[in-house]
């Protein structure tokens, strides 16, 4: 994640669990996957080598580089081009760091503490690793990565991964330390950014760094990656054709990925049904067993709980948002178990009552934290004890001569979304309030959201795979689109990244999760499984809560090389 704006936080840079990870960073005397690969081949059996397989996506790439990645789709494509020093895994409710013994996609083949403080981490890095142009990959480049992710210029969604880091040193080409300034509960989640090509970039100019040539016309004549695979060619709205890297150390299956932007919900369900593409999503829980009826051959995969809808009020640009219980009626208004029957999505969703999917089992505490009720009797006294009548007779709410009118903005495309808009401002009505709606394409939705030249929306998160609440909710955090700043809240999150376990740090966690429900920044509407469709052509994709692209390399479709046939060509893409 908005995604976000439906922006979804990086599946690659979780909480920092350390009993989950003892195992990752033992002391193992050589660098290297040799177990993990030959468990790979091992478990081959009826793997099938090349073929193409088809993705649709409601939206296009924007800036897919490590960076500078915001989007679901940039940041899914992040994750099959760019490896991080560990690679992140999801489970038992916890986060497990792996190295280059247990998943390809990391750089370090071990991780030890560099000082009896514990507040540095050195990182031993592969050292026969390359580019996808042939350069070496070395500390160089993770040094300058996080040195472009704290300057200013760059405006990095990332930069607070640096706010507890000293400094980030490369002792040779293989090996880099990172000092942090003291021992807390998410160090290698802030090192865990997927690192970039220093060669690649350096001597260009920081500030433009999202109108380098290399992102705005990626492809492997300029592309620089270090994960399974690169971008061939960009057809913008149209699609991005992948393409093995060549110096990934573990060959992909598949000859191809083709990610197809189909923005129209029906047609994406259309293109799933028919077979005209392997993977597809968001999936309308509505729609699940009807595509089971019409197409057998479709199987359907669940990224668990890691995701919320919610409305987030824009007190910046609407100033009846900036009080806290005027943003609680609101949230009265809405039925919200009512709106989960409507959207047919009682099976995979659950009410929200804050900002902690039900995924961290330590954190969610829907007694000690409970959902809104609906009350629409108590909404109306909160919002007359405010100063607001309708003194015209009109219906609406008005105070000083102001009516209680604002614009409900989302992005098009998405047709959950769209419904919500309508069930809550019909919700909305009944108390006298007037939401105007309003669908944007997604990018420029997103850039509306980013700029906060917004009113209310409905957005979506998926989570991050840590406890921080820093990254969206920091008072200059970039994702912080409504501006949220209560002290209360900044120390709680101050207080919980100064301790030195993850223990010590949940019970600030949730007191500072307690504050937000209180304030109510968002309304937030309930947690859910998005699902995935899935052609079982295609073999091979794990999703889970991580994701779905978590494990490119391992794809494959039946029928081999046949299925490349089936890929669109940029004519007949645009043509459909």
């Amino acid at each position: 994640m908005m995604r976000h704006a439906q922006t979804w936080f990086r599946r690659a840079a979780p909480a920092l669990v350390l009993a989950a990870v003892a195992a990752a960073c033992g002391d193992r005397g050589e660098e290297g996957g040799g177990a993990a690969k030959a468990g790979a081949e091992k478990a081959r059996g009826g793997v099938q080598r090349g073929g193409t397989a088809i993705m649709a996506e409601l939206s296009d790439i924007d800036k897919p580089h490590p960076l500078v990645f915001e989007g679901i789709v940039d940041a899914d494509m992040v994750d099959i081009m760019y490896m991080p020093l560990l690679r992140s895994a999801w489970r038992d409710g916890r986060t497990a760091y792996l190295t280059s013994h247990d998943n390809p996609m990391a750089i370090a083949w071990h991780w030890e503490y560099a000082r009896p403080d514990s507040a540095a981490i050195r990182f031993r890095m592969r050292s026969a690793l390359k580019w996808s142009d042939g350069r070496p990959l070395t500390a160089g480049d993770v040094v300058w990565t996080y040195e472009m992710a704290g300057d200013p210029r760059v405006a990095s969604p990332r930069q607070d991964y640096l706010r507890q880091i000293d400094s980030v040193k490369a002792e040779n080409d293989s090996t880099v330390v990172f000092h942090f300034k003291r021992r807390y509960p998410e160090m290698l989640y802030h090192a865990g950014l997927p690192i970039a090509p220093r060669h690649a970039y350096e001597g260009s100019d920081p500030a433009q760094l999202r109108t380098h040539p290399r992102l705005v016309r990626p492809d492997s004549a300029n592309q620089v990656v270090s994960g399974p695979f690169m971008i061939a060619s960009w057809q913008q709205g149209q699609q991005i054709v992948f393409v093995p890297n060549p110096h990934f150390p573990v060959r992909p299956n598949l000859d191809r990925i083709v990610v197809r932007v189909v923005p129209e919900p029906t047609t994406r369900l259309v293109e799933l049904e028919t077979g005209r593409v392997d993977f597809a999503r968001p999936v309308p829980a509505d729609q699940v067993e009807r595509i089971r009826r019409s197409a057998p051959d479709v199987r359907f995969e669940y990224e668990q709980k890691r995701y919320y809808d919610y409305i987030a009020y824009n007190p910046r640009a609407f100033e009846p948002f900036a009080d806290p219980e005027v943003r609680r009626a609101l949230g009265m208004a809405i039925d919200v178990p009512a709106l989960i029957r409507a959207l047919q999505m009682e099976r995979v969703a659950v009410q929200a009552s804050g900002p902690y999917a039900p995924i961290f089992k330590n954190l969610y505490d829907p007694q000690r934290m409970p959902a809104l009720p609906f009350d629409t009797a108590g909404a109306k006294r909160i919002l007359a004890s405010k100063g607001w009548r309708d003194s015209d007779g009109d219906g609406v709410l008005d105070k000083d001569g102001r009516p209680f009118r604002f614009t409900l903005l989302t992005n098009s495309g998405n047709q959950r979304r769209s419904d919500i808009q309508q069930i809550v401002q019909q919700q909305w009505k009944r108390i006298g309030v007037d939401a105007r709606l309003q669908q944007l394409e997604f990018n420029t939705f997103q850039d509306r959201t980013r700029e906060k030249q917004f009113e209310a929306v409905v957005g979506n998160w998926g989570v991050g795979l840590s406890p921080d609440l820093t990254e969206l909710w920091g008072k200059d955090s970039p994702y912080n689109y409504v501006s949220y700043d209560n002290p209360r809240v900044t120390q709680l999150f101050e207080e919980a990244l100064a301790q030195p376990t993850e223990e010590a740090a949940v019970p600030l966690w949730k007191a500072a999760a307690e504050q937000m429900a209180r304030d109510q920044p968002y309304t937030w509407l309930y947690y859910f499984d998005q699902i995935d469709g899935v052609n079982n052509r295609l073999q091979g994709i794990k999703i889970d809560t991580y994701g779905a692209y978590q494990n490119a390399w391992e794809w494959w479709v039946r029928g081999g090389a046949q299925r490349g046939a089936a890929a669109p060509s940029p004519s007949d893409t645009a043509a459909r």
